[in-house]
């Protein structure tokens, strides 16, 4: 998925292991850097927050999943082995009117396709479910369907599910070998 993402010039190393994650227009154009860090979160200056978009594949775009975070929507990629009709996006935990336009532009886009889909995967926590409900207005009104998936288990989140699941893994290995 790092891979992926790299390609795709979606994540960068920044300083003192930090990742930066490019939030980036329907047309591609960089708006913004969302960077992370162990102790560290901040964005850009003078960038906008617009979308993290991580293509599953080639295939034509029929799936928008929308997560929260970056590290979150690489995450699901992960689980979910990078669809090829999906687009793992993410709003950096808020949703700006940049933010709503690129998600409206993506709708436009689903609602041509009678399977077109958009996917709330957001945290489970309170802000989680007003954030996919926020999602699912804009989708109602986009006339596309709408799905809200949450990380299993009862995990906060799809990182959590990732790293759950990499344990769970792993034991198994040490157990078998």
């Amino acid at each position: 998925i790092l891979m992926a993402a790299r390609v795709a010039d979606a994540v960068r190393e920044g300083p003192h292991g930090s990742a930066w994650f490019a939030h980036r227009d329907g047309a591609g154009l960089l708006t913004g850097i969302e960077m992370r860090g162990a102790d560290y979160r901040n964005f850009s200056a003078g960038g906008a927050k617009t979308l993290f978009r991580l293509p599953g594949g080639p295939a034509c775009l029929t799936r928008v999943a929308v997560c929260e975070a970056a590290i979150d929507a690489l995450s699901l990629a992960a689980i979910e082995r990078a669809r090829d009709d999906t687009l793992y996006a993410a709003t950096s935990g808020g949703m700006g009117p940049a933010t709503i336009a690129a998600l409206q532009q993506l709708l436009q886009n689903l609602s041509a396709d009678p399977i077109g889909l958009l996917i709330a995967a957001t945290d489970t926590d309170t802000a989680g479910r007003r954030y996919a409900a926020r999602l699912a207005d804009l989708a109602t009104a986009a006339t596309v369907r709408f799905d809200a998936i949450l990380p299993p288990g009862g995990l906060n989140d799809w990182n959590d599910a990732l790293r759950a699941m990499t344990r769970q893994r792993v034991a198994v290995l040490e157990h078998a070998g």
